[in-house]
C-alpha cells in the first residue's frame, strides 16, 4: 500500500508541476464612467457654422445649419473582467516536496501493525505538505482583458454638447449686411436657407468699384439669426483678384523693372487692362498674355474684379514701331539750305521717377523736332543742342551754359523746343518745368521764369520757344502763361511763344483706342505736319495747328485743347 500510494503521489504532483491554474478578477476603471445610455436632454439649439473656404474662384460663402444638443449623462463606476495565469513557485514546490518526501520517509519506517495510525498521519502530513507548496502560485504576464464590463452604482452626472447637421424643415430666414469703412454697402438682407445651407454670392452682391486702390482691404459682414449675430472680416482678395488698368495716355510695357529703351516690348493705351502679380516699388508685375512684365505704377491704377473678369480684359497694345514709320517723320520738305546763323535747342523729359509717370512719347518728339529743324529749317546738326531727362535745375542751366557760349552772333535765329511736365507755384504764380528726378522737389525744379530770362538776353535777333507741357496741377491761372511768356516778348519784338494748351487743361498724345496711332503728343505732330505743308509764318502754323490740336482732342478724348500763343504772329521761321 504505501509503496503504491508514494507512486500516485508522485504522479499528482508532477502533473502539478506540469499544469498551473488561471482565474477571473473584476477591476474598478473608473468612478466616474459616463452611461450614454442613460441620459435626458436638457437643451437643443440652432446656429449656422461657415463651411467652405472663400477663394476668387469660389466667391460664395456658405453656412450650414447645425443643431447644439446638450445632454446630461449618468455617471457610474465601471468595472472590467480579467484573466490571470499562475504558476507553482519552485522555492515552495521544492521545500514542499523535501518536507513531504521526509515525511512518507519517515511513515514507510514504521513496520508494526500497531503503527498504521501514525503511518497513515505522517503520509497525510506529506500529501498536505505538497498540496499546501502548490497553492502558494505566482502571476504569469499580465492579467488579460475579456472585454467585459459592468457599470454599478450612480456615482454623479456629466453634462455634454453635441453638434449635428440639422434636419429643420422649417427654419427661420437669415438677416445679413456688409460693411465697407463703416459705412453700408449692403443694407440688411433677409435670405431663405436653401437646404439648411445659407449662400451669400460676395462677387455678385458687391460692386468692386468701391474700392480705392489699396494693399488689401476688408469688409466686415454680420449675419443675424435667431438672436444671434456673426461677424467676419473678409479680405477683399478673399473673393475678388487685383487688376490694373492704364490710367495715362500710354504707358510702356516692360520685361524688367527698369526704365531702358532696350526694354519695352510693347505700349498699351488708356484703359488697358491686366492681371496684376505682384507690386515692387515702384512697379507692378502683370500678366500679359502668358508671361510676366513690368508697368509703371504711375501709369496704372489697381482695381478688384471677380475671377472670371481675365476672360474679358481690354488689352489695347500700340506696337512699337522705329522711327520713320509715322507719316510726319518721313518725307520731311527742305524749305531752307543749311543757316549757320540759325540754332536749335532742345530739352525733353520723358522718364520721370516718383510720382509721376512717364512723358510719352517726349523723346519721340524731341526727335521729330530735331529733325525738322535740321532738315526742313536748315539747322546744322552741331547747332541743334538736345537735352533728354534733365534732372533737374542745375543740369538745365548747364545746358543753357552750352547754348549761350556757342551762340555769339548778334543776328543769329534760334528755335526752342520744350516737353515735359510743368506746375505753377500757387504763392508767387511762377512756372516752373519739372526736372526727372522729384525725389527731391526743391532742384528739380526748373525755374522757367529764369531760363526764359536767360533766352530773352541771347544775341538772338528772332527767337521761337515752342513748349510742349502737361500741367500736373491744373488751375485757373491761364495770366501765368502770358507772364512767363511776357519775359521774352517785351524784351525781343521779334519772338513768339507757343503752348500746347491752357494751363487748367492737359496736352493729349494722339492715340486713338484701337484706331490712329501717330505716337506723337497732338500738339507736336500738327506743329510738325504744318512744317511739313510748306507753312513757314507764324499766323498760318498757328492757325493750321489750332484747329487740328482742337478738333483732335475733342474727337479722341472729348476734353478740350487750346493752344496758347504770344508775341509776334507776323514771324517767319525762315526767311
Amino acid at each position: 500500500m504505501s509503496k503504491s500510494y508514494i507512486h500516485i503521489t508522485l504522479l499528482t504532483v508532477g502533473l502539478f508541476l506540469l499544469l498551473g491554474c488561471s482565474s477571473t478578477t473584476w477591476i474598478v476603471e473608473s468612478t466616474a464612467e459616463v452611461d450614454r445610455g442613460d441620459y435626458k436632454l436638457l437643451n437643443s439649439e440652432l446656429f449656422l457654422q461657415q463651411t467652405d473656404q472663400l477663394s476668387p474662384e469660389q466667391p460664395v460663402i456658405q453656412f450650414r445649419l447645425k443643431s447644439a444638443n446638450t445632454y446630461e449623462y449618468v455617471q457610474r463606476v465601471k468595472t472590467d473582467r480579467y484573466i490571470q495565469k499562475y504558476r507553482p513557485r519552485a522555492g515552495y514546490v521544492a521545500f514542499g516536496l523535501a518536507s513531504a518526501g521526509l515525511a512518507g520517509y519517515s511513515a514507510l519506517e514504521f513496520t508494526d501493525d500497531d503503527k498504521v495510525g501514525q503511518q497513515v498521519a505522517l503520509l497525510g502530513a506529506a500529501v498536505a505538505l505538497t498540496g499546501v507548496s502548490f497553492l502558494n502560485m505566482k502571476p504569469v504576464g499580465e492579467p488579460q482583458p475579456t472585454g467585459e464590463s459592468r457599470l454599478l452604482r450612480k456615482t454623479g452626472s456629466f453634462v455634454e454638447t453635441d453638434t449635428l447637421d440639422a434636419n429643420n424643415s422649417s427654419v427661420p430666414n437669415a438677416t445679413y449686411y456688409i460693411r465697407y469703412n463703416d459705412e453700408f454697402i449692403i443694407e440688411p438682407t433677409q435670405r431663405e436657407l436653401t437646404d439648411n445651407i445659407l449662400s451669400i454670392n460676395l462677387a455678385e452682391e458687391i460692386n468692386p468699384e468701391i474700392f480705392e486702390e489699396n494693399e488689401n482691404p476688408e469688409i466686415a459682414l454680420d449675419i443675424s439669426f435667431q438672436d444671434s449675430t456673426y461677424s467676419y472680416n473678409l479680405k477683399v482678395s478673399d473673393f475678388f483678384e487685383p487688376f490694373v488698368v492704364v490710367t495715362n495716355n500710354i504707358t510702356a510695357l516692360r520685361n524688367e523693372a527698369e526704365i531702358s529703351a532696350t526694354n519695352i516690348l510693347t505700349d498699351l493705351a488708356k484703359g488697358s487692362q491686366l492681371k496684376l502679380v505682384s507690386k515692387q516699388g515702384d512697379w507692378y508685375k502683370v500678366l500679359y498674355g502668358i508671361s510676366e512684365n513690368w508697368v509703371s505704377a504711375s501709369d496704372v491704377e489697381q482695381i478688384w474684379r471677380p475671377s472670371q473678369f481675365t476672360q474679358q480684359l481690354s488689352v489695347i497694345a500700340i506696337p512699337n514701331v522705329p522711327f520713320g514709320s509715322v507719316d510726319v517723320e518721313r518725307d520731311i520738305p527742305r524749305l531752307s539750305p543749311d543757316n549757320r546763323d540759325r540754332w536749335g535747342f532742345i530739352i525733353a523729359n520723358q522718364n520721370y521717377k516718383g510720382d509721376y509717370p512717364e512723358k510719352s512719347f517726349a523723346h519721340r518728339d524731341a526727335l521729330l523736332m530735331e529733325r525738322y529743324m535740321n532738315n526742313a529749317l536748315g539747322i546744322v546738326t552741331n547747332q541743334t543742342i538736345k537735352f533728354l531727362d534733365v534732372s533737374g535745375n542745375q543740369t538745365a542751366r548747364n545746358g543753357f551754359n552750352r547754348l549761350s557760349t556757342r551762340m555769339q552772333k548778334s543776328n543769329s535765329e534760334l528755335v526752342v523746343y520744350l516737353s515735359g511736365y510743368a506746375q505753377i507755384d500757387p504763392q508767387t504764380d511762377r512756372i516752373y518745368f519739372l526736372g526727372t528726378d522729384t525725389s527731391d522737389s526743391t532742384s528739380a525744379l526748373i525755374d522757367l521764369n529764369s531760363l526764359f530770362d536767360g533766352l530773352a538776353n541771347l544775341p538772338a535777333n528772332k527767337l521761337t520757344v515752342i513748349a510742349d507741357l502737361d500741367f500736373t496741377d491744373q488751375t485757373e491761372k491761364a495770366a501765368s502763361l502770358e507772364v512767363l511768356a511776357a519775359t521774352i516778348t517785351v524784351k525781343k519784338p521779334n519772338a513768339l511763344v507757343v503752348f500746347a494748351s491752357n494751363v487748367n487743361q492737359q496736352s493729349y498724345i494722339y492715340s486713338e483706342p484701337n484706331g490712329v496711332q501717330k505716337r506723337h503728343s497732338i500738339f507736336s505732330y500738327y506743329i510738325a505736319d504744318a512744317i511739313k505743308t510748306g507753312l513757314t509764318n507764324w499766323q498760318d502754323i498757328l492757325s493750321y495747328v489750332e484747329r487740328n490740336v482742337a478738333f483732335t482732342s475733342r474727337s479722341l478724348f472729348n476734353r478740350p485743347q487750346d493752344i496758347q500763343y504770344f508775341g509776334s504772329t507776323t514771324l517767319e521761321l525762315i526767311d
